[in-house]
């Protein structure tokens, strides 16, 4: 009898073996890891670029009651922006990431003057347009409780804007007709931490970053000849999200965040001209996985908020693993 269960197991181990060693991913299928499967950080070794573009008009904002309202007839707008991501897995616990911003803005004034002297209606078109790079991202992540399949992960991630951008108005004619700057002209830091739980094919997540602004200088009115300090209020935001799978390649994400944003500083300007603003948004996206590429489509939406703007902004991302 031990003879036989001795040859039975023989036989039965290297079965074992192998159905162990299938359910381990390979570095193939780690790539092929979808937003709700894949860790809070790329494995190490792992490259991901990516292009992420923006837009938006100016049409409509929450004034200081809160109450949206429409931007005056006359004036309309666009911002369009587009980033270059870079992220590289140092550890399986480090990432590192540089983004490079590229903009390029309009905002058009049409006016009607009459003028009785000739009984007619001039008519004035002026715009603010501005291209360019922008300010440059450095980013840092570490894991401090590592991604498993089912169970709660946290990170924490820690990024740097560098003033590279051009912080001055060029090409001025006058004040409503020049080249506006691309940057914002100060250091920002904003430590960010991440938690996140995963019960596929679901998964949770809330977040909280803070940016912090250091005192700068910049052109504030075209037309003036030196620069003035300032300080940009510092902005916080918190939200959550949940995202589900549809099927094997296609997820759906609803995210709800609130943003603050504090009194700034600015050179010979009573604190009290200066207002604080605040909006709630909702974010629904979509994300397709194709093995290595992922495609994602945003809409941040604006729901509430005072002194800041109401339009919808639309994102595409694109990315692919190495």
């Amino acid at each position: 009898m031990k003879r036989i269960f001795s040859i039975y197991l023989l036989f039965l181990l290297p079965l074992i073996a192998f159905s162990q060693a299938e359910k381990q991913l390979v570095p193939s299928d780690l790539k092929q890891q979808t937003i709700v499967t894949e860790p809070l950080s790329l494995q190490k070794g792992f490259l991901r670029v990516g292009f992420t573009y923006s837009y938006s008009v100016l049409d409509k904002y929450f004034d200081a009651s809160g109450k949206k309202n429409y931007f005056p007839e006359s004036a309309w707008g666009k911002t369009v922006g587009t980033m270059f991501w870079g992220q590289y897995g140092v550890t399986d616990r480090v990432m590192v990431e540089l983004g490079i911003p590229y903009t390029n803005d309009l905002i058009n004034y049409h006016s009607k003057l009459y003028a009785p002297e000739i009984d007619t209606m001039v008519s004035s078109n002026r715009s603010i347009k501005g291209s360019g790079i922008g300010d440059l991202i450095l980013s840092a992540t570490y894991q401090i409780i590592p991604s498993a399949e089912n169970n709660f992960s946290l990170k924490a991630t820690v990024d740097l804007t560098l003033p590279t951008g051009k912080k001055n108005p060029t090409n001025i004619q006058s004040t409503g007709e020049y080249d506006a700057p691309t940057g914002y002209g100060v250091f920002v830091i904003s430590p960010r931490i991440t938690a996140r739980k995963v019960s596929y094919p679901y998964s949770y997540s809330a977040y909280m970053s803070y940016n912090y602004n250091f005192e700068g200088s910049r052109i504030i009115t075209p037309g003036d000849n030196s620069e003035k300090n300032f300080t940009y209020g510092n902005f916080f935001v918190i939200g959550s999200s949940f995202i589900f799978h549809l099927n094997e390649w296609i997820a759906l994400a609803n995210e709800l965040n609130y943003s603050y944003t504090g009194k700034g500083k600015l050179e010979n300007t009573p604190s009290s001209d200066l207002s604080t603003s605040w909006g709630v948004s909702y974010e629904p996206r979509l994300i397709f996985q194709i093995k290595r590429f992922r495609l994602g489509e945003d809409v941040h939406i604006p729901l509430k908020g005072k002194n800041r703007g109401a339009d919808p902004t639309y994102v595409l991302i694109i990315q692919y693993v190495f």
